[in-house]
């Protein structure tokens, strides 16, 4: 049986992720601090970790997992303040949550995925890619996971271990929707090459994609599913 790993199993995406995986047939562990991840692990037959990622260490917790054939890291917190609200300790939590989280998941599982010649797909952000005067701390933490997705490319490519990233727009989750006002993604959905509400479906099916071996040539790629708005 295929084993894959998803920090952040908890949030929607994750959630949606490992619903698809199980159905495939995969051993899926849940890794996230919310006790939802029980919820969900149980609901799929896998297994939860309660661990906060941002924490490092969910290295030793992840460590244990013999053999991981793909490994997701979806975490993502955005809060939005300006600047004159981004403290040092504010830029420092998001820098942890949203960048330090992947490094951690990846360094545990290292071993395990040079053992199954695995895939790691690292969840970014369109913001990282253009930016937004009430997300900085976001968009660079995320711009961060691009930067240490190509150089893990890189490191793990000769033990045939592949690492992507997909750089989602703005989903349309119950969590957004109360996020943004209606004008808000009103702008969102109007700066795009496609008219269309961008669903978790989308994401997922991205991240299946750059793990699969259909994408077995393809590695230190970011892959944007935004609808067009960031064309790169």
């Amino acid at each position: 049986m295929s084993t894959i790993v998803i920090a952040g199993g908890a949030g929607e995406v994750g959630r949606a992720l490992a619903q698809s995986y199980a159905a495939d047939g995969f051993h899926v562990h849940v890794v996230d601090k919310s006790a939802a991840a029980t919820e969900i692990a149980t609901a799929v037959g896998g297994t939860a970790h309660i661990v906060d990622a941002a924490d490092p260490a969910i290295a030793e917790t992840l460590s244990e997992i013999p053999a991981v054939d793909v490994l997701i890291n979806a975490i993502g917190v955005w809060p939005t303040m300006s600047l004159d609200e981004l403290t040092p300790q504010a830029w420092k939590t998001s820098m942890g949550i949203n960048l330090d989280s992947g490094y951690f998941a990846v360094w545990g599982c290292r071993e395990a995925l040079r053992a199954s010649k695995g895939s790691i797909v690292n969840i970014t952000s369109a913001i990282a890619l253009k930016g937004h005067p009430r997300m900085i701390q976001y968009a660079a933490a995320k711009a961060g996971v691009i930067g240490m997705t190509r150089s893990l490319a890189l490191a793990l490519g000769p033990d045939g271990v592949r690492v992507n990233a997909v750089a989602p727009g703005l989903i349309a989750t119950e969590r957004n929707e109360s996020l943004w006002t209606e004008s808000e993604r009103a702008k969102f959905r109007d700066a795009r090459a496609l008219p269309i509400d961008l669903t978790v479906e989308d994401a997922v099916a991205a991240v299946r994609f750059l793990a699969s071996p259909a994408a077995r040539a393809i590695t230190g790629q970011t892959l944007v599913v935004d609808g067009g708005s960031v064309l790169h």
